[in-house]
């Protein structure tokens, strides 16, 4: 029972986000946003996220998660509030940092999986929460198409009484689920400033979280990059840009298959098909400029965003103390905000040979370079790169937990 409630937390608290992404930009221009200044919008909540998840996750577990998520949903209701009643470009900001510092939604839930769910159910588990995350923001990305003709306020509204909805279904229907507390005294220099440390002491874990880090990276870094790359590639617009996120939230249905996959190659070399495939997919969209084989490549790379997150949330269920899960799980959010926060800078260094008079004192390199960048297929090789690099720490570090 307990997994479906969280299930239904998970979708409505990922539709608030589909609700709102969409119109940010526009809405924040109309307050007298410039692009800088939105781009450092976007980068606000994933900021907040990071220095937020690893608290809420040590304080679940050691006042529950039930409290502490009651406390994110809220965090999100009166966040979403201050958006639509925004008259400037500060309040943007203040109701973007207030929904990141209270954001350990996600880590909180993947917790309470953790604490509730038998060894043998965990992979079905993830992947049900995996699966309403991606409906979720499906149906919000698709209600926000509709809300915003009415205007951008009633989209902030609609995301304020969905997280609502989901605070009430926490409060009264979900029980607590952490039954080990943690019992040693609260380090408020530890908790603040030292949690994500203490998780990278511990090797495999650590491990685990670099990925996790990469996976945001890859993520956040894709969908700044595509937009572009379709837009002066193909000619497409805003229909397509939205097809390819209804494509990626299509695909979460598949979450549900997800306990037969992994049954079926295991979890250690489903994670490195993951990265060898996302390899792949970034050259292929980096090599070959085609529209099809675009489609194509979208089909991968959903899989594969199909199975990422579930597996690193499964293996730090295995590898991570049960008094700790709440503590690991949030830092392994923190790792994938900051990736959040790190792509978007990695598509503005790649933007950068597209100014007047770059040069680097060879021709063919610069050539190179301008050419990549002017169709936005130089992102796609840092992709590739960075995919590789995982791929190799992957095989490397897996090798010793078989061993």
């Amino acid at each position: 029972m307990n997994v479906y409630l969280l299930g239904l937390i998970t979708f409505l608290n990922a539709s608030c986000i589909g609700l709102v992404i969409p119109v940010m930009f526009n809405y924040a221009s109309s307050l007298g946003l410039d692009n800088v200044l939105v781009g450092l919008l976007f980068a606000t909540f994933p900021f907040a996220q990071f220095l937020a998840t690893p608290v809420i996750g040590r304080l679940s577990d050691r006042y529950g998660r039930k409290t502490l998520l009651v406390i994110s949903l809220l965090g999100t209701f009166f966040a979403s509030l201050i958006q639509a009643l925004a008259t400037n470009g500060w309040m943007l900001f203040l109701g973007r940092f207030l929904d990141g510092i209270t954001g350990g939604n996600t880590s909180v839930v993947q917790a309470a999986i953790a604490d509730s769910a038998k060894n043998k159910d965990k992979t079905f588990e993830f992947a049900l929460s995996g699966a309403a995350h991606g409906l979720g923001f499906l149906f919000g990305t698709l209600l926000a198409l509709f809300i915003s003709r009415i205007g951008n306020f009633y989209v902030y509204m609609s995301a304020a009484f969905l997280a609502l909805i989901a605070t009430a279904i926490t409060l009264f229907f979900l029980p607590e689920t952490n039954l080990y507390r943690e019992t040693k005294p609260l380090n408020v220099v530890e908790l603040v400033f030292l949690q994500i440390f203490r998780a990278f002491k511990l090797p495999v874990i650590r491990d685990i979280l670099i990925i996790s880090l990469v996976t945001g990276i890859s993520l956040m870094l894709f969908q700044v990059t595509f937009q572009p790359y379709i837009t002066m590639n193909f000619g497409y617009g805003q229909d397509e840009i939205t097809q390819v996120m209804i494509l990626n939230g299509l695909m979460s249905i598949a979450f549900l298959g997800l306990k037969w996959i992994v049954d079926r190659f295991g979890l250690i070399r489903l994670l490195k098909l993951t990265f060898l495939l996302r390899l792949l997919v970034f050259l292929i969209l980096a090599l070959i400029i085609d529209r099809y084989v675009f489609w194509g490549a979208m089909l991968i790379l959903a899989v594969t965003n199909l199975v990422g997150r579930p597996v690193i949330s499964n293996m730090i269920s295995n590898y991570a103390r049960k008094e700790d899960q709440g503590a690991a799980m949030g830092v392994a959010e923190s790792m994938y905000s900051i990736g959040l926060i790190i792509g978007p800078s990695i598509f503005s260094i790649a933007t950068i040979p597209l100014n007047n008079g770059f040069t680097l004192g060879f021709e063919m390199l610069n050539n190179a370079l301008i050419t990549t960048a002017s169709n936005y297929t130089l992102p796609f090789y840092f992709m590739a790169l960075i995919s590789l690099i995982t791929y190799v720490h992957v095989i490397k570090f897996t090798k010793q937990i078989e061993s």
